[in-house]
């Protein structure tokens, strides 16, 4: 679980436990931004695969080229330090090429899901503030192109050569930048591969722009769900993100270590970054795919001879359960053995989220403490509450979010983790909030009542999660129809997969009078005494 430090710890609930390692900035041999890892990894691996795709691959060397010369061309249409540019891309090399590129520069890349609906981007869009957008024309076999004019109202009718956007809805944008061919008048397109044409601007210009970036510059901004309908936008700096990749690269991410990782994680979710910045730091090659795929994935582990998987059990389950699973030669693979660890209570988790740029349950670079959630009280050591972290990995801040509302005033984030800590051990038990985690994505159970609430008919919502065998949980649904109306719930399904990504759908349900609705006595709905009618 990493590596312990020596503590006295309290045995008696007299103390109040509070678990401090003075969390400090672990040093490292260069200046911690983007462009100088990017320098350095050049420098060391040069040729040797960084990404590699089932139709392509790119070497660090050529990563190098082919985002300084989309970043040059970024700085001549007037993109600058803190610009922000959103990127929904399909996981591969183009989306590298596209992040690298922003991050270079000292640019804002807010990463959004590719799942995303039309009104999902469009909220996203406007909460982030983005000038540029980097999209693909065609992203998990959709049309993007329609897509994007059905999120914008006002670009079908766009045409870039005569200006920049000027749309309402989304009133930052001043551009879309497809990357492939594209037709339509309101795309600017761009070439991000290693042979694009070289830009005018000035290597020495270049150089000094880059010289700029600093290390509390945002690297990335990852949306995720939260507590209300909105997406939360997680900010992390340059200097937290490449710091805690490389302390701890050995422990959280088996899949940086020299050698070939197979990362079956989406590049717009902590996974990819981690494993992109893992691999900068230690020369590992990066095989991924842009949708998960057991049959492709069984092939390219054998093709690439890849050494470690990154990803959620499911994945190994599911590569287990392929009938050609026990014919593939998979002895390249050196995952990871476990430990067998006890406590009095229940078995440790790893513990990571998108705040803290992944796992956390590192005691050696995290500070802790475990609270009452009702209280606040500081509980002692062996005690059940909310874990509170704090230290270096951990994130700058929620985008467009004052400080007193993301952590304490001593600088504690509250995870909404249910757990304890023991024997120099992060143990966890549960979750305090409603927030669903399916398959390893969060969902707000809010913003799916919402969509509900839209279809015709629905007079009532509820939406909490429920256990899974192969997801950790799954949404679920009790609905209550309107009098008179009919709810289906295939239909329900349909409405709302227009609104929302697929994995916030529902996938269990029920339709009951409103008299069937249990009621706490403070007037709010008893979602746990609901939740056990699924079971």
């Amino acid at each position: 679980m990493g590596r312990g430090c020596a503590h006295s710890l309290a045995t008696t609930r007299v103390v109040v436990f509070l678990y401090s390692v003075q969390s400090r900035l672990p040093a490292i041999p260069f200046p911690p931004t983007l462009p100088a890892l990017i320098k350095q990894a050049v420098e060391r691996f040069g040729n040797d695969d960084y990404v590699v795709m089932p139709d392509r691959r790119i070497s660090f060397s050529e990563a190098d080229r082919a985002s300084r010369k989309l970043a040059k061309r970024l700085l001549e249409a007037g993109v600058g330090k803190g610009t922000r540019i959103a990127i929904i891309l399909p996981t591969g090399i183009d989306w590298v090429v596209a992040w690298l590129a922003a991050g270079r520069i000292g640019a804002f890349p807010m990463l959004f899901p590719a799942t995303y609906r039309p009104s999902e981007l469009r909220r996203a869009l406007r909460i982030s503030d983005a000038a540029v957008l980097f999209a693909a024309p065609t992203l998990l076999d959709k049309d993007y192109e329609a897509l994007l004019e059905e999120a914008i109202p006002t670009l079908a009718d766009h045409d870039a050569v005569r200006g920049s956007l000027a749309d309402p809805a989304v009133p930052f944008l001043r551009s879309v930048w497809m990357v492939g061919r594209s037709e339509r008048e309101w795309a600017t397109t761009v070439d991000s591969g290693p042979d694009a044409a070289e830009p005018d601007l000035p290597t020495e210009l270049f150089e000094a722009i880059e010289s700029e970036v600093s290390a509390a510059d945002a690297l990335l901004v990852i949306y995720t769900s939260g507590s209300s309908a909105d997406p939360k936008a997680v900010v992390h700096t340059h200097g937290a993100t490449i710091r805690k990749v490389q302390a701890e690269l050995g422990m959280c991410l088996p899949g940086s270590l020299p050698g070939r990782t197979f990362c079956a994680m989406p590049f717009f979710w902590v996974g990819g970054p981690q494993d992109l910045l893992g691999a900068l730091h230690s020369g590992a090659a990066i095989v991924s795919q842009e949708r998960f795929d057991v049959a492709q994935c069984l092939e390219l582990l054998e093709r690439e001879r890849c050494t470690s998987i990154l990803g959620w059990a499911t994945v190994y389950e599911q590569l287990q359960a392929d009938a050609t699973y026990p014919t593939r030669d998979l002895s390249s693979l050196q995952l990871p053995a476990g430990q067998a660890l006890t406590s009095s209570k229940g078995d440790p988790v790893n513990l990571g989220m998108t705040e803290t740029f992944g796992p956390h349950a590192n005691l050696a670079w995290f500070d802790y403490k475990v609270i009452d959630p009702d209280t606040g009280e500081v509980l002692p050591n062996g005690a059940e509450g909310e874990f509170c972290v704090r230290g270096f990995g951990l994130m700058a801040g929620l985008y467009k979010r004052e400080r007193e509302e993301v952590f304490d005033a001593d600088g504690f984030y509250h995870t909404g983790d249910r757990g304890y800590i023991e024997s120099d051990r992060i143990w966890f038990t549960g979750r305090y909030t409603e927030m669903v985690k399916s398959g390893g994505a969060n969902v707000a159970p809010l913003e799916v009542e919402q969509a509900l609430l839209t279809v015709p008919g629905c007079r009532m919502a509820f939406v909490m999660g429920v256990p899974d065998p192969e997801r950790g949980e799954v949404v679920a649904a009790i609905v209550v129809p309107s009098p008179g109306a009919t709810l289906d719930p295939d239909e329900l399904s349909s409405e709302v997969n227009t609104q929302l990504s697929s994995y916030k759908v529902p996938r269990r349900w029920l339709v009951v009078d409103e008299s069937e609705i249990p009621w706490l006595a403070s007037g709010k709905p008893d979602k746990r005494a609901m939740r056990a009618r699924f079971s």
